[in-house]
């Protein structure tokens, strides 16, 4: 009994993504095994402003003697419309290619908020600053607020150069786990090309030290590989329904799992220097 007990422990959570039948074709559903996050799919600036502003405001955020909030934020590549690639050497053929502007984000605050925000009908790789909602801008270049994600160093450079977004005190995942289980536990030396570089724990290996045991599938290919700048959102969807419904269920999974690792960490050992 105790051994089926703990294989059954070590099954992958289960993941879904329903709409809410109460609310408007904006809001999801996403189950995250026991976990239920409400996730507001936006495609247009003032969604996007107003689940900012009203999020901070029914949170409570920022009220006086309140500490530091944790915010935590992916970006997401793809084709700009009516293009293939941004890179000056010719088109790529993987959407993915890093020369291809993000075309998504997913934030996550207050541990079961997300919001999922596509940006709209834009065919350049750098957005006008008016495009981006103030109450947007302002949760993430607040200065009280510590933006958590992966790859920060190159992320911040590139969501400023293309949004226009600011990030005031971003950090980098790996960092803070490195700072509750140790250096060796998060990072370790390996060769690659005949040099020696530091890997890393993944997405789904970290969230197995840090929450329990968790046991996350890896991305389906399709997910991996996919264009992130042909979602349809508000109200309607892409030549493929079931497909969009997948990047915003994955998406929600990776801001919500990587806030729940760092909000874990912080309860265990602080902040880590910044």
């Amino acid at each position: 009994m105790a051994q089926k007990e703990k294989e059954k422990s070590k099954a992958p959570v289960e993941l879904t993504i329903e709409q809410d039948e109460f609310a408007d074709d904006r809001l999801m559903i996403v189950r995250i095994g026991s976990h239920i996050v409400e996730t507001t799919v936006a495609r247009w600036d003032s969604v996007a402003g107003a689940w900012a502003k009203s999020t901070v405001s029914e949170l409570r955020l920022f009220h006086s003697g309140s500490g530091p909030t944790v915010v935590s934020l992916c970006a997401f590549r793809g084709f700009p419309r009516g293009s293939h690639s941004w890179d000056l050497k010719g088109p790529q053929g993987n959407p993915n290619y890093p020369s291809n502007p993000y075309r998504v984000i997913a934030i996550c605050l207050g541990g079961s908020r997300v919001l999922f925000y596509e940006l709209e009908d834009w065919y350049s790789s750098r957005v006008p600053a008016s495009i981006i909602p103030p109450s947007l801008r302002d949760l993430l270049s607040n200065g009280k607020v510590v933006v958590v994600g992966w790859g920060m160093a190159e992320m911040v450079k590139k969501l400023d150069r293309e949004w226009g977004l600011k990030v005031a005190r971003p950090v980098d995942v790996r960092k803070v786990a490195a700072g509750t289980y140790g250096k060796d536990a998060v990072w370790w030396p390996k060769h690659e090309k005949g040099k020696v570089v530091m890997g890393g724990l993944g997405f789904e290996e970290l969230a197995e030290l840090a929450l329990d045991g968790m046991q996350l599938e890896k991305k389906p290919e399709k997910v991996r590989e996919a264009n992130w700048g042909d979602i349809g959102i508000d109200g309607y969807y892409g030549d493929d329904e079931e497909e969009d419904l997948e990047l915003i269920k994955y998406a929600t999974r990776d801001a919500f799992v990587t806030h729940q690792i760092v909000t874990k960490c912080i309860k265990k050992s602080g902040f880590p220097p910044e």
